[in-house]
């Protein structure tokens, strides 16, 4: 029995995930095989439902609301599903008496108080669907759904100047509330938080659809994540097909191009945002490190050179020439570039690690055993640092390495 518990409830939890990453073809997959185990699960008959929802296989997800309430699992959450099923069905009188139950057990169920206008609105009675709006709206004036749900209700009534008014207090809420909801994302985005940072993206973008820094601050994360190109991509896309000279858009889809080994397309990228900023230096060393990539050298190290002359003390310009130059075998230029660096910062922990792999390469074992342990005191958790130090270390010994690498 136990075993059969843990069975179900991973998928449900697998489910879960999938639904914060609003994935919901893949949280419906979850939920069906959690129900393949116990088809009497109401959890799982209530999410799958609500994805089934979100797809618009309206059907299938009333049936399966009906499941998870008949199961009496989240009961006010099944009817709540199933009341904004009924309504996309357009079957009102179904819905009213579930959400008036709602609201005799909860009466600031704002969501049930919306539907049930609607519902009120599409049976003709629009003088009550206004009077539930104004209860909302007098205790929420920015309740966007609130407003556009009565600009709708007010325009069926012919009262065409207060529709309009309402519609522009809805779009204003909106885009305060998107914006909101995008910076919450950021934050999560920053500390790592993926999945709940996507949730927060996917409310800035139901409040507003074109909310690019949501679009994009969504397509970073999913890629941070681990998301293939083809469930990132479509994301910038949205913003690029509004606006072809989006920087950051293309920014973001190059360095993804290029990491991917779609260097061609990175440089595709990388030179539209240099049509609109020639003097771009990220975009500059970005295509110069992707055309090292496709074997052209001469104008990768042009690139670079460009992106420099143009701001001398970029760290990241540095960066791409020491990286360039070790791929060249050019190592004492490369080290001038690691000395620039650290003199303009001398805690950039990139360029100490790689001077430590150059100085490896030109057989300074020591220097890099220093360069190393300076490199970890700055970010102990640097794992690539530790390794490349033992193998330092080894070869300013003599040592042999041992079979068990750094543990050995």
């Amino acid at each position: 029995m136990l075993g059969k518990s843990e069975n179900e409830w991973h998928h449900i939890n697998q489910g879960r995930y999938w639904e914060g990453y609003g994935e919901y073809d893949k949280a419906a997959s979850s939920y069906r095989r959690a129900l393949d185990i116990d088809p009497e699960n109401g959890t799982a008959s209530l999410r799958l439902g609500m994805v089934l929802y979100q797809t618009g296989r309206l059907g299938e997800a009333l049936g399966h609301l009906e499941r998870a309430q008949d199961a009496g699992s989240a009961t006010t959450e099944a009817m709540y599903g199933r009341s904004m099923v009924l309504e996309k069905m357009r079957r009102y009188g179904e819905a009213v008496p579930l959400l008036e139950r709602i609201l005799d057990g909860d009466e600031d169920h704002k969501g049930a108080r919306v539907v049930l206008a609607t519902c009120l609105s599409g049976m003709g009675r629009h003088q009550e669907a206004v009077l539930a709006l104004d209860v909302i709206l007098k205790e929420s004036p920015g309740h966007s759904w609130a407003l556009y749900t009565k600009s709708r209700v007010l325009g069926r009534m012919g009262r065409k100047s207060e529709s309009v008014f309402y519609l522009n207090m809805a779009l204003k809420a909106d885009s305060a509330d998107s914006l909101e909801m995008f910076e919450r994302g950021r934050d999560l985005t920053r500390a790592g938080r993926h999945e709940e940072a996507i949730k927060w993206y996917n409310r800035a973008l139901d409040a507003d659809p074109k909310n690019e820094r949501a679009l994009l601050g969504k397509a970073q994360t999913l890629d941070m994540a681990g998301f293939p190109p083809k469930e990132v991509f479509p994301y910038i896309d949205r913003i690029l097909d509004a606006n072809p000279a989006h920087i950051d858009a293309l920014m973001a889809k190059g360095l993804i191009c290029d990491r991917k080994g779609m260097f061609a397309k990175a440089v595709e990228c990388f030179d539209a945002v240099l049509d609109a900023e020639p003097d771009n230096v990220r975009a500059l060393y970005s295509k110069g490190v992707s055309l090292y990539s496709l074997k052209k050298i001469g104008p990768a190290k042009f690139y670079c050179e460009s992106a420099l002359l143009r701001e001398p003390d970029n760290l990241m310009a540095i960066g791409s020439m020491i990286w360039l130059m070790d791929q060249l075998k050019m190592y004492d230029d490369a080290l001038e570039h690691c000395d620039r660096a650290l003199d303009i910062n001398p805690e950039f922990v990139y360029a100490l690690s790689y001077r430590g792999k150059i100085l490896m390469s030109l057989k300074r074992y020591q220097e890099a055993v220093e360069c190393y342990d300076r490199a970890l005191e700055l970010d102990p958790e640097n794992r690539r640092a530790a390794y490349h130090r033992e193998r330092a270390r080894e070869k300013a010994s003599g040592r042999k390495r041992s079979p068990f690498g750094m543990f050995g």
